[in-house]
């Protein structure tokens, strides 16, 4: 007994948190921002320096270890996630579901309706492929060189492309980010998705209506719709295009309705890719081709560089890095919220923390400091997550709420901030600034704001029984 008393500092006062985390952010901003490591080597450096400080605190090595140990075994669930989801990717683009839904989108792409029709259809792809990065890399582009050859506002069309990636990273069920939030909220996918409605649903509104009333004065005239012509046909040259394979994304919409597990889903997804693609693709895609997209993912050459680039990706394989920093990110968080590190912030927090309100709008502000200082969208997520989760028990809101939040501020966030990895990878991609684009990202704006006004009018709080039904007034003090 008296070795376990040994082993554990059971007080952390606030001046050690803050070095602690000021020690994080640097390793952090000097990995992500200004020397450029690579993700996994930072998060690593990131878990050494904060190990380091708690074994100076006065911890013993093994107890962090423990710790550490503790938090990646509580990434077990979100891993398989992830790994099923490198599965459907890989079968899904092997099978042809993905190239046919991409041909129909393009297919009804006009100029007059340019940046309307594009960012549904940017909507529609990221939230099938469930990256951001990659609808960017890949539509993202067509789209600014179509903006180009219509002479239109460059910002304007560049928005318009974010906030349709954006979609897909909140939205899918095949997203890193939408699999992350619950994971760290400690709630499901489907509770989370169906949490992201209520504020996903209205902001798409109003950013359609947006986009519709700016589109309207553009002259449109001598357009050049080169790129999207390209590859549609090049997926038409390497696939067979047909509608039939709508049956696979309407296949997982249905388990999905009926509260299937994700991983049973999106494997059983995967197995109904597998049959449609040796029905539908004959000699284009092999049986072999589509059964080792389950693992090592899809692989073609169409002669269509922007197109291979959003095609050639999927399996298990694929998947290995983002399980890599789970882990770390998982792991270093479980480190400061057992040591009391984190509950040291909140202590501080508690102060200004009275109502639901002040819980959702204080998450929200943590999500876009936490973007700022340390340059990812992972830990703007995870951070405040795993800050902020206990106090949604305790002022009685439904974890999906907290998940929500997280999600509105987090991921929406990093894609405004010049210097986070999402922003400066967007403005690489797209050949323009972040600050041009941001004023026009109508999606990524909105979701923050309309949250905010939830938390202040007291809709959408749901309670922690499961009841859709708004808290209203002050939660009693335990």
């Amino acid at each position: 007994m008296a070795t376990k008393e040994k082993t554990r500092v059971p007080d952390i006062t606030f001046g050690k948190a803050l070095l602690c985390i000021i020690g994080l952010i640097i390793v952090l901003a000097l990995g992500f921002a200004f020397i450029g490591f690579d993700t996994k080597v930072t998060f690593l450096m990131a878990s050494i320096v904060v190990g380091v400080f708690l074994v100076v605190y006065g911890y013993k090595v093994d107890q962090v270890i423990a710790w550490y140990a503790d938090g990646c075994r509580g990434a077990i669930d979100v891993i398989l996630i992830l790994m099923s989801v490198g599965t459907v990717i890989g079968t899904w683009m092997a099978s042809g579901t993905v190239p046919t839904i991409m041909y129909y989108g393009l297919k009804m792409l006009t100029p007059t309706s340019f940046i309307l029709l594009g960012f549904i259809l940017c909507c529609i792809v990221s939230f099938f492929v469930g990256s951001s990065y990659s609808t960017l890399a890949t539509l993202g582009v067509a789209f600014i060189g179509i903006g180009t050859g219509l002479g239109m506002n460059l910002g304007l069309v560049g928005g318009m492309v974010v906030s349709g990636a954006l979609f897909g990273d909140k939205m899918s069920p095949f997203s890193d980010t939408t699999n992350l939030a619950p994971a760290v909220s400690g709630t499901t996918v489907y509770k989370h998705i169906g949490s992201m409605l209520y504020t996903v649903i209205p902001a798409t509104i109003i950013t359609m209506i947006l986009y519709a009333v700016l589109s309207m004065g553009t002259d449109t005239s001598g357009a050049d719709m080169h790129m999207a012509k390209e590859m549609m046909e090049g997926i038409a040259a390497n696939f067979n295009v047909t509608p039939v394979l709508f049956i696979v994304p309407i296949f997982v919409l249905t388990l999905a309705l009926f509260k299937v597990p994700p991983v049973i889903a999106m494997l059983a997804s995967s197995l109904l890719a597998i049959i449609m693609g040796v029905i539908t693709q004959g000699g284009h895609v092999g049986v072999m081709a589509l059964i080792d997209s389950v693992g090592i993912g899809f692989s073609i050459d169409t002669g269509v560089a922007d197109l291979d680039r959003l095609l050639n990706r999927g399996g298990i394989a694929s998947m290995m890095e983002v399980v890599a920093w789970t882990l770390l990110t998982l792991g270093m968080g479980h480190c400061l919220k057992e040591s009391g590190i984190l509950n040291a912030f909140l202590q501080k927090l508690l102060v200004i923390i009275k109502k639901p309100r002040d819980l959702v709008i204080s998450t929200l502000l943590l999500s876009l400091a936490t973007a700022c200082l340390t340059a990812s969208q992972y830990l703007a997520i995870m951070l405040p997550g795993m800050l902020m989760k206990d106090q949604y028990t305790k002022f009685k809101l439904d974890k999906k709420v907290l998940s929500r939040t997280l999600e509105d501020g987090g991921t929406m966030f990093s894609f405004m901030i010049p210097w986070d990895t999402a922003g400066i990878y967007t403005a690489s991609v797209l050949g323009i600034s972040t600050l041009t684009y941001a004023p026009y990202a109508f999606l990524l704006i909105l979701c923050p704001v309309i949250a905010a006004v939830y938390a202040c009018i007291g809709f959408a709080q749901f309670k922690d029984n499961g009841e859709e039904e708004a808290i209203e007034g002050e939660v009693a003090e335990k």
